[in-house]
């Protein structure tokens, strides 16, 4: 396992609530918690779900405690914090072990000292449906079930009615193994109810009372497999014998949800309504960050079941937003369903490492991916192949399905103005859950294309670009609550990430189809560029650089704030934007001469209008870039205080793209220096210490770009290394040295670099990385898992199993090196109807 704690970790609160886990449905759904069973956010729940007409997530059940009567002693499994301090209980001192099954927490409690029993706790989500699963069984100790004597014994009592069973007998009720009258467990879940926003408290008063329908089994009905209810006051489901129930509605209007417990057939479950209030639940994650930390939380009753050490003697906790017919209770099923989630998660690895293919001049040829070799580390276990196993696990989770409208522009004369489709959308982080339209642009590559995941990539980019405007494209996506407003169009390089990630789909997939659909909307986005467009983003016709300009908003990707104010405005011409900006032109003009020989119809320009845009912006951009100085470049020029020489990671930006402006030799020079003085362990600077320390007397509030450490930059900073590699005559480059069978110290160096995240899925939301960390120190900020940083870590990691694996570079460059399940299965996964030159897959 490659997450995974012991006694030494799970006994110590400090190690496990500071610890979280989360799993997902792919309908921006999920249930996340700690280690230790705490809340430590008010995002914290067992089901929190995306419902279509809500403004945001909605938190439905907070968390189940247990109680547990066992050996005549009672024992208490569950942690809450309250805002006096308190912890009431602290069951974490019965954990004994945690671990993720292929992401799903389970979780194991020792009780009753050396000759206790094991009860084991498990939690997952099924993809497409608003159900969480809790799953309770008693593991039997070393020495349960071994004495052969005393189960002879037990079995001369069996009664008539007993039917056979695996190794264990009926006795007073009960199936049993040696000494199960001792061994049999009464417990009781407390199930804690909300019905809020997921960022939001709850208060509670004594006037309010969830209405609790409870579901029982009736014997006079035939039992079924699927529930109904026969009306909407019963209280009576066709229910098979060992389950019950309930639906719960905070309020009249308020949407149900229901908790059945699937329990053995003698396992006496019931459900006792209660109706109670629990007050000030302390929200530590909260409170330390100056926000609402207190909740109430309401108890609509008890379920009470017996378990024992057998097979067949589990209860699982079945809590769901979907409509009751379309439930399935059986034992059996849900058994299935933990072992399909858990074959779904290794498919999605196992969908990375078949065997590549290409063609080349002597005809097919194939490969199968060599995963990476990574030096030891004292401080973690995971392998190359288990780091890219978490990798591709924790990047499922940020692509969920929402219904998204599939125009904004409301035209009330329509009869369809409001229709909505089910639009496959990237997530910026947790617990957020917003989709920054950069953030998915930036992701799309290593979410989707790493992951051979081409229908989804294909239908984001199609859905984007239904919105562009004036050339911009929106800073997040609408919906039926929230349409695009002219505000939301804030960001100078958005749009032209999106020529990025159109570039890289279209090398990789070879869909030309697709750039043939939305090559009108590129021409018109540079031609706004160009001709000038909002928040005073425009290209300056002397020099052919891109400027943006707006008092009050920050338009690049370092948009942090305070009270509304910009930290770091960079106002003037930013030097990543026109790093993309001269990509997006080359782009064009390679993209134009296809359009020119592909299409009799004029299309726009020319290829040579965009080669001169792009010989403007380029000549100038090393005249006015180049910090001689520094021995880098600028920030940003033409500011309103001038050009900022600030050691910043932007620059990266002109060393990585495919199209670059600098000569390698300048290239590895600004490489150098961001190398000294950005590199972090796990991420790079947002600046210079030094440069930091000169700017910080200007405000009085510290920018996290200015001291935040950026997982996500290690994508573009591998990228540069590569590029300049490539660029160096072939007896220096790592290539060269790996088909003499060595690695030069640049490509350990790059290993190492990426390695070093290992020890980043064993904290915080574990299995993930977070947005940003506190400098060195290796402190994550307050988004524990972010998209971008996912995703470029799971590209850059494909990018180096490729080179290790030495295709040719130009084809790895270029996109020509696919799996051989693209000729089959991409076919598939990307529309029929599209055409495709198969000679080049």
């Amino acid at each position: 396992m490659p997450i995974a704690f012991d006694r030494g970790i799970c006994c110590d609160l400090n190690e496990t609530i500071s610890r979280e886990w989360l799993v997902t449905n792919g309908l921006g759904g999920y249930a996340a918690g700690t280690v230790a069973g705490v809340l430590t956010r008010m995002q914290h729940g067992l089901l929190v779900t995306s419902p279509k007409n809500a403004a945001s997530p909605q938190l439905l059940l907070a968390k189940f405690d247990e109680e547990l009567v066992f050996d005549e002693r009672k024992y208490y499994l569950g942690t809450n914090e309250y805002l006096d301090g308190t912890l009431n209980p602290a069951g974490f001192v019965h954990l004994e072990t945690f671990r993720l099954e292929e992401g799903f927490p389970v979780f194991t409690y020792h009780l009753g000292g050396i000759d206790g029993i094991v009860l084991e706790k498990r939690i997952w989500m099924t993809r497409g449906s608003n159900t969480t699963y809790i799953q309770y069984r008693l593991l039997r100790t070393a020495d349960a079930g071994n004495d052969k004597q005393a189960a002879e014994q037990v079995s001369q009592r069996r009664s008539t009615e007993e039917q056979p069973g695996k190794g264990f007998v009926r006795y007073q009720g009960y199936p049993a193994y040696p000494e199960a009258a001792q061994r049999i467990l009464s417990l009781t879940l407390l199930p804690f109810a909300a019905y809020r926003p997921h960022h939001q408290p709850q208060y509670g008063n004594n006037d309010w009372h969830f209405k609790v329908q409870v579901h029982s089994n009736n014997e006079h009905q035939s039992y079924s497999e699927h529930a109904t209810p026969d009306d909407e006051q019963g209280t009576v489901l066709p229910l098979p014998k060992g389950v019950i129930g309930c639906t719960i509605r905070a309020s009249d209007g308020a949407s149900p949800y229901s908790i059945f417990a699937v329990g053995h057939p003698d396992g006496q479950a019931s459900f006792i309504p209660t109706g109670v209030w629990y007050w000030h639940f302390l929200h530590r994650h909260d409170q330390a960050a100056g926000r609402p930390a207190v909740d109430d939380l309401y108890l609509p009753g008890v379920i009470k079941a017996k378990l024992w050490p057998s097979e067949d003697s589990v209860l699982t906790i079945i809590v769901t937003a979907e409509e009751l017919s379309s439930l399935t209770i059986s034992q059996d099923w849900l058994n299935l369903s933990f072992k399909r989630s858990i074959g779904e998660q290794n498919q999605l690895v196992n969908s990375i490492l078949q065997p590549q293919r290409y063609f080349g001049e002597g005809g097919e040829t194939s490969h199968y991916p060599q995963l990476l070799s990574f030096p030891p580390a004292g401080d973690t276990t995971i392998t190359s192949e288990e780091f890219l196993q978490l990798l591709v696990q924790a990047a499922d989770r940020f692509l969920v399905y929402r219904a998204l409208p599939l125009d904004d522009k409301a035209d009330k004369q329509a009869l369809f103005s409001h229709r909505t489709d089910d639009v496959p959308v990237i997530l910026s982080d947790y617990f957020s859950l917003e989709d920054h339209t950069r953030d998915a642009l930036i992701a799309l590559p290593g979410l989707t294309l790493t992951t051979k995941r081409f229908d989804e990539a294909c239908r984001i980019l199609r859905y984007f670009a239904r919105y562009f405007k004036q050339g911009m494209l929106p800073d997040r996506l609408p919906s039926a609550e929230h349409p695009l407003e002219e505000r939301d169009y804030a960001s100078v390089d958005t749009a032209l990430w999106y020529f990025y990630a159109l570039d890289y789909y279209v090398r990789v997939t070879r869909d030309y189809q697709i750039l043939d659909e939305l090559y009108p909307h590129l021409v018109e986005s540079i031609n706004w560029y160009i001709r000038g467009t909002y928040n005073g983003i425009q290209v300056d016709s002397t020099d052919g650089l891109l400027q943006a300009f707006q008092p009050g908003k920050a338009l690049t990707w370092m948009n942090a704030s305070v009270d509304g104010i910009p930290i770091t405005p960079r106002y003037g011409k930013p030097v990543e934007a026109n790093a993309l900006w001269y990509h997006a032109l080359s782009l064009m003009h390679e993209w134009s001469q296809r359009q020119q020989q592909e299409s009799s119809i004029s299309n726009g320009h020319a290829p040579s209008y965009y080669q001169e845009q792009a010989a403007l912006c380029k000549e100038h951009f090393q005249q006015r870039f180049w910090y001689a100085e520094g021995g880098y470049l600028y920030d940003t020029i033409d500011g309103p205080g001038g050009d900022d020489h600030s050691l910043r990671p932007n620059q990266l930006l002109a060393l990585s793209l495919r199209h670059s402006m600098l000569d390698t030799e300048l290239r590895r020079t600004i490489f150098e220096l961001v190398t000294q003085h950005l590199l972090a362990p796990v991420g790079l600077r947002a600046i210079a210490p030094q440069d930091h320390l000169a700017t910080k007397g200007e405000h009085h509030h510290q920018s996290t770009e200015q001291i935040e450490v950026f997982p996500w930059l290690i994508g573009p900073y591998i990228d540069a290394m590569l590029s300049i590699q490539d660029s160096l005559p072939a007896h220096t480059t790592s290539r060269q040295a790996s088909e003499n069978g060595q690695k030069d110290d640049s490509w350990q160096r790059t290993i190492a670099i990426l390695a070093a995240f290992r020890a980043q899925f064993n904290t915080g939301l574990l299995g993930m990385i977070g947005e940003l960390h506190e400098g060195d120190a290796l402190q994550q900020g307050e988004k524990v898992a972010s998209v971008r940083s996912i995703a470029e870590l799971l590209r850059v990691y494909d990018l180096l199993v490729h080179k290790q694996t030495a295709y040719p570079l130009s084809l790895v460059s270029s996109g020509e090196v696919h799996s051989s399940r693209l000729v089959a299965t991409r076919l598939r996964s990307v529309s029929t109807s599209r055409t495709y030159n198969t000679q080049r897959i």
